[in-house]
């Protein structure tokens, strides 16, 4: 039974990303389209509404940020291999989004390594399922689409570059837009049948014209002018690369197919130039071309920036570490060295660390000895747990009541200084922090020690203490991290005075339910003052971690 998506037609909005799918669909040479904006804009229901309009040939694959290898790229069939005798190859996420989109929600949070397959595959048309025994080859032509929100974190700038097109999109400020979308909305939930019966004709006439163009893109023709107009925006731009010169070219040629004409002008290029460079030039100029197509006019694009906050003197101190952070910090970096990864803390958990079921690869030659020798089909398999990356998290409460005492520039310090102590390559840092009563994720994973050197420096002490949403942004950074390789160091002085009715409840209620299971937290009090209040002891007590006063030696 198929679920009903809301209609394409009916979507409203969304007029860039729109564009851009359908481009994408024309020609699936342009290579996909990244969509970043708000939450709660549409993105995910404009994807799989276009995949309903070009109906069971153009497939929707969802590729989840935590999927395993094999789920992935393909594995080889067990049962039929014990009990056939033969080898059956059983197709990954990739092999079926071919010819169709596949879409990755928050594809920021996605790992390094499936993040690197699927831009390949995406790059080739394909890719060899390398397996035991097993090399085979494999289509897989898609549009790759990826959604994300960058307050979450950002995006590898060499793979930002693999997108063909980038969209930003915003939540709507007008007020008649706004209530025709709810309404909508409303309608579809009420009579999802009848809603899209509604706009049947609507979503017809766009199906054949979007094929209409996929049929004639090849006869637009691409004038010398044109070619030469992209080169110049492009060097205008300093853009490195050919890829951009390229791209403008395939995705213009696309939207004149779409409009039905036959050879692109330079206004059609204007249009599109957005799409292609935002996400390329370090400060994007769109071309001097006034000119645009009849029966479209260019959308308004945000081009402000948001200017970088003023350096802080926190670099000019001298810090040193408490020695119990500096205790806790030596443990954890010596487990990523030990073959056998163990995680022990001084409340004396775990011992051993074993994979959960997403982590696990098949080890297909040892369960067939397995099942030779003890009759029974019992998978086996393979982990190495040397490939594990710590992943170490600073929640830095940067509210108003951090100012006094100079905490802030000595937590600064803290962050710097364990960086420079402990410079191994198998560690990933991130910060989150307070932000205008909420939170937000300042610098998602990296190893790049200068990334969150200069990010720590944009810490300023404003607003109200809301570790609830904090924790929420931890808990959305940690999505594809295996939670026994982090160690979460929140910097606080536990005066939690935002996030619902009963702050300081509510945010150990989501620290109990999002991160309960992370086994290396520790409450860094940053309290300061003759008076002191000890809320903070009475957070790390309430959450069960660990607890260290942080105190300055100046």
């Amino acid at each position: 039974m198929n679920i009903i998506q809301f209609p394409f037609s009916a979507i409203e909005g969304q007029d860039d990303f729109k564009l851009c799918l359908v481009l994408n669909v024309i020609d699936p040479a342009i290579a996909g389209v990244l969509a970043t904006g708000d939450k709660g804009t549409g993105k995910t229901t404009t994807v799989r509404a276009l995949s309903q309009l070009m109906g069971t040939d153009f497939p929707f694959v969802n590729l989840p940020i935590g999927a395993t290898e094999d789920r992935v790229l393909g594995s080889v069939n067990l049962d039929v291999l014990l009990r056939e005798k033969r080898t059956q190859v059983d197709k990954g996420i990739l092999a079926k989004a071919h010819h169709g989109f596949l879409y990755v929600d928050e594809i920021n949070l996605l790992n390094e390594y499936l993040m690197d397959v699927l831009l390949d595959a995406s790059a080739s048309g394909g890719y060899y399922l390398e397996r035991e025994g097993v090399s085979q080859w494999l289509a897989s032509r898609f549009c790759l689409v990826g959604t994300m929100n960058p307050e979450e974190g950002a995006l590898r700038p060499q793979l930002l570059d693999r997108f063909g097109l980038h969209v930003v999109i915003k939540t709507p400020k007008d007020i008649t837009l706004r209530k025709k979308i709810a309404t909508y909305r409303l309608d579809f939930d009420m009579d999802p049948e009848g809603f899209l019966h509604a706009f049947q004709e609507k979503e017809k006439a766009l199906k054949e014209k979007i094929l209409l163009a996929k049929n004639n893109l090849t006869k637009v023709v691409l004038p010398e002018e044109v070619k030469e107009f992209c080169a110049n925006i492009t060097l205008q731009n300093q853009v490195e690369g050919m890829r951009a010169d390229i791209l403008l070219l395939k995705t213009a040629r696309a939207y004149a197919a779409f409009l039905g004409e036959e050879a692109v002008t330079t206004a059609m290029v204007s249009l599109i130039a957005p799409f292609v460079l935002q996400h390329r030039a370090k400060d994007y100029q769109p071309p001097s071309n006034n000119d645009t197509p009849n029966d479209q006019a260019p959308s308004e694009k945000d081009t402000d920036m948001t200017e970088k906050e003023e350096n802080t003197q926190a670099s000019s101190l001298q810090f040193q570490l408490p020695e119990a952070v500096t205790n806790e910090l030596k443990f954890t970096v010596n487990t990523v060295k030990k073959k056998e990864v163990e995680l022990k803390e001084t409340k004396g958990l775990q011992q051993e660390f074993v994979p959960n079921d997403n982590e696990k690869s098949l080890a297909i030659f040892k369960t067939i000895k397995a099942h030779i020798i003890t009759g029974k089909g019992t998978p086996v398999y393979k982990y190495n747990a040397s490939k594990r990356t710590l992943h170490i998290v600073f929640l830095v409460d940067t509210s108003a009541s951090m100012a006094p005492g100079k905490q802030m520039g000595y937590l600064k310090g803290v962050i710097l200084n364990t960086m420079k102590k402990n410079p191994l390559k198998k560690i990933k840092y991130a910060i989150v922090a307070l932000y205008q009563n909420s939170a937000k994720i300042m610098q998602p994973f990296t190893t790049n020690t200068q990334a969150i050197t200069e990010k720590s420096y944009e810490l300023k002490t404003v607003g109200k203490t809301n570790l609830k949403e904090a924790f929420l942004k931890v808990s959305s950074l940690l999505k594809p991290v295996h939670k026994k390789t982090v160690q979460l160091f929140v910097f606080t002085d536990g005066r939690i005075n935002t996030g619902g009715a009963h702050p300081f409840e509510e945010a150990v209620h989501t620290y109990k339910s999002y991160l309960g299971s992370l086994q290396n937290t520790m409450i860094v009090d940053t309290e300061a003052g003759f008076v002191k209040l000890g809320r903070a002891k009475r957070l790390a007590d309430a959450l069960q971690v660990n607890y260290q006063k942080l105190l300055p030696t100046f």
